[in-house]
Formats: C-alpha cells, structure tokens, sequence
C-alpha cells in the first residue's frame, strides 16, 4: 500500500514515517501538493536497483540482438516498470529546477 502524506507530517514524524515505509509500503512525501520524493524500504531499493541494472544489460550486453530479442527486452523493461511502479527519470537539472519551483 502506497502511503502519501505532507512534507510537514514527514518531518514532524520521520521516525514513524520510516516504520510506515519499512511495514506498509512506499511513502510518498508531498511538497505545496505534488509528489517529491519517496521514501522506500532498503530490500524494497534494492530490489529496484537490481532491476534497474538487469534492464541496462540487455541493451550494453547485447547491442547485436535481433529485433525480437529486442522487442522483448522492451516488453520486459515495461513489465517491470509497471510492476514497481518506477516513474520516468528527469535529469539532474530538470529535478533541481522542479524543486525550486521553475520550470
């Protein structure tokens, strides 16, 4: 179960928040109403990491593949996105502007 609460509630009760995250699942943590961060269990990062770095091999691995072990690569990557519900990356700078407030 995804848990969202305000960036305010996380700091008045981090220690809490942590439980919730570590007991219950995913904690998403609000600033002036849209999401910013997340606050995961380590198993559960790791996991996404792990992840993470199997996708990124099928294509350094095999940059020779046939179109249909790439189109399954692509499947693939989509399954587990969905199944861990991973959101697009924004680049470093994109983040930080996002995080000032500009776009």
């Amino acid at each position: 179960m995804t848990l969202q609460i305000k960036s305010s509630e996380a700091q008045q009760n981090f220690g809490r928040v942590m439980d919730k995250a570590l007991l219950e699942g995913d904690v998403i943590i609000e600033r002036y109403g849209e999401p910013r961060v997340v606050i995961i269990g380590y198993q559960r990062y790791a996991e996404l990491l792990q992840a993470e770095r199997s996708l990124a091999g099928l294509y350094v691995t095999h940059p020779d593949a046939s179109s249909e072990a790439r189109e399954k690569g692509k499947v693939l990557a989509e399954t587990i996105r969905q199944a861990y519900e991973v959101v697009p990356e924004e680049s470093l700078e994109e983040g930080m502007r996002s995080l000032r407030g500009r776009s």
